[in-house]
């Protein structure tokens, strides 16, 4: 059987990649940030002095890069820098404390830390948490780091106004690559790459405790990117909005490499504001835009809504964690977009797995995420007897490659158990989500293993309480999960935040739960609280596990 042009066409990887989009649109805007507006050339011109820099500093092949900063127009440059050396890129979170940062340095072997010396500002003091860390930082000979926390961490690379003893200055590296004018080595470095070398080490984004990092190859990003661009129908006429840190799987694969797969152009934002949103749509004519069920929430909520011109979106996506139906209904009618799109995937298996499909109706669109791309096989699997499911009916959901690497990444770094537990002898990933694929193939997602409670012996997903809770007319955000009981093992519980002015009590969310839904199913507890106090990773996904710790201590129950 001859091999689909589609896999023909995704065996690269994205140092190429960005080398084409350059000569193909040198004169394009690639990133606009602030005061700054970088074309594709200028773009690749940093990004290749970046590499050089980084190949001249000793960073190899095969090693692990860490990258620590908000959103900024260095991000790329490293980023992309990275791949065209062939190392693996690790973004870290700058919402982590220290321990979590001490955990993915430690854990991932990185080699180098590329950071910025403060996040937002001066709110979150990056370089004084790192000091917290390498102690021995400052008595260090700069490429030459001995810590005792970090073994294999040997350089430490800072972008910020002052020097500091022990690293290297980011633009001095980037200037050390404009002094090198032999491209030999970064081409040789380059030529080496193979579309099947992990390009990113994506933690998960911890939703449930200390994440694991995903590796995630070239070739499966590129697959699964030129499905999503060739299904949804972006182009290189398209603007597009950072609506996420690139951090995320989302921002680094989905925005970032997106682009420049398509040639689009980046506005991006230090930081998400509603308001700002709205502004940047209006101002740079914003065509595509991508956001988690969060950042839709809070446009759709902001009072300033109605005053900026929306007129120029054409293309919505939904992805990043389930959407209420109520949320995308509401989008497409007030967002004023001419098709959008609901998705789902995992970082670890190329970003992406499903969309809906251009002509699928405003309710398809709200309640599925569509059917699964050429390039990946999905099933539903009973997760206890790994069973295959007929139809409609509920279990977990297993994603396979259709070609080598097209769908399913490398397992996890440095944890081989967790690897063999999650994707089987056969090539399939478990992904530990739930869901249901109906007759014609789309896909319903009902919530996470981890998600699914077991009330007296019944299956109750929370996805189901909360697509209840967002039809209440008062209800705004709301995050479902179980807690202790007794008598039936365990209860839903919620966490509701209501609309702005809106006033409502807990017995009058659960009688209408009751209304709405099978008694075992309504949650015994409600919890009122304000936006601010649901907490969240940087992807805009609510963090269930702390809600849960929350919940216990303040009912006194016995976890």
């Amino acid at each position: 059987m001859a091999t689909a042009d589609w896999y023909e066409k995704t065996n690269k990887h994205f140092g190429d990649i960005l080398d084409e989009s350059a000569s193909r649109y040198p004169h394009k805007e690639f990133i606009v940030f602030k005061d700054q507006r970088i074309t594709y050339a200028q773009f690749q011109h940093s990004v290749n002095q970046f590499a050089r820099g980084l190949l001249k500093l000793g960073v190899k092949k095969d090693e692990n890069v860490a990258l620590w900063m908000s959103n900024c127009a260095e991000w790329p440059v490293a980023q992309f820098a990275v791949y065209k050396i062939g190392a693996a890129l690790l973004p870290l979170n700058t919402r982590f404390v220290k321990r979590e940062v001490e955990y993915c340095l430690s854990q991932s072997d990185a080699s180098t830390l590329i950071l910025r010396d403060r996040f937002l500002g001066e709110k979150i003091d990056a370089y004084g948490m790192l000091l917290d860390l390498i102690p021995e930082l400052p008595q260090s000979e700069a490429g030459h780091l001995k810590s005792e926390k970090f073994p294999k961490l040997k350089r430490v690379i800072l972008l910020g106004e002052d020097r500091r003893d022990g690293t290297f200055d980011f633009h001095e590296v980037l200037e050390s690559g404009q002094a090198h004018t032999q491209d030999d080595v970064l081409q040789r470095a380059q030529a080496s790459v193979s579309p099947f070398d992990v390009m990113n080490v994506v933690y998960t984004s911890g939703t449930t405790g200390f994440p694991k990092g995903g590796l995630s190859p070239h070739r499966t990003n590129c697959s699964a990117l030129y499905q999503y661009v060739r299904r949804i129908g972006i182009t290189e006429q398209d603007r597009t909005l950072l609506t996420v840190p690139f951090f995320t799987n989302f921002g680094v694969t989905y925005v970032s490499a997106l682009s420049i797969l398509v040639g689009m152009s980046i506005i991006v934002h230090e930081s998400f504001s509603p308001e700002a949103a709205m502004q940047a749509i209006e101002k740079e004519r914003i065509t595509f835009l991508e956001g988690a069920p969060a950042h839709y929430v809070m446009i759709l909520n902001d009072p300033h809504l109605g005053k900026y011109d929306l007129s120029s979106l054409r293309i919505g996506v939904v992805g990043g964690a389930p959407a209420a139906p109520e949320t995308i209904r509401t989008a497409i009618q007030k967002l004023g977009f001419k098709q959008m799109f609901n998705a789902y995937g995992l970082s670890e298996c190329g970003g992406l797995s499903t969309t809906t499909l251009p002509d699928d109706p405003v309710e398809v669109v709200a309640s599925t995420v569509g059917v699964a791309f050429p390039s990946c096989r999905v099933k539903i699997v009973d997760p206890h007897t790994f069973v295959d499911l007929p139809p409609n009916t509920p279990g977990e959901i297993w994603l396979h490659d259709v070609y080598p690497g097209s769908a399913v990444g490398k397992g996890y770094y440095n944890m081989p158990e967790k690897t063999g537990e999650t994707i089987t002898e056969d090539g399939w990933f478990r992904t530990g989500d739930l869901g249901i694929l109906d007759d014609k193939g789309y896909l319903k997602i009902t919530g996470r293993a981890k998600d699914m409670l077991l009330v007296g012996g019944y299956n109750v997903y929370a996805a189901e309480i909360e697509d209840v809770l967002f039809t209440h007319p008062k209800v705004k955000m709301a995050a479902v999960f179980g807690v202790p009981d007794e008598r039936l093992g365990e209860v839903a519980m919620a966490y509701v935040e209501l609309k702005p002015g809106e006033d409502s009590t807990e017995p009058e969310i659960i009688e209408f739960c009751r209304q709405q839904m099978a008694n075992y199913k309504v949650p015994r507890y409600i919890g009122l609280i304000s936006g601010s106090e649901f907490p969240m990773t940087g992807s805009a996904k609510v963090q269930k596990f702390k809600l849960r710790d929350r919940a216990i201590r303040e009912l006194g129950l016995k976890a």
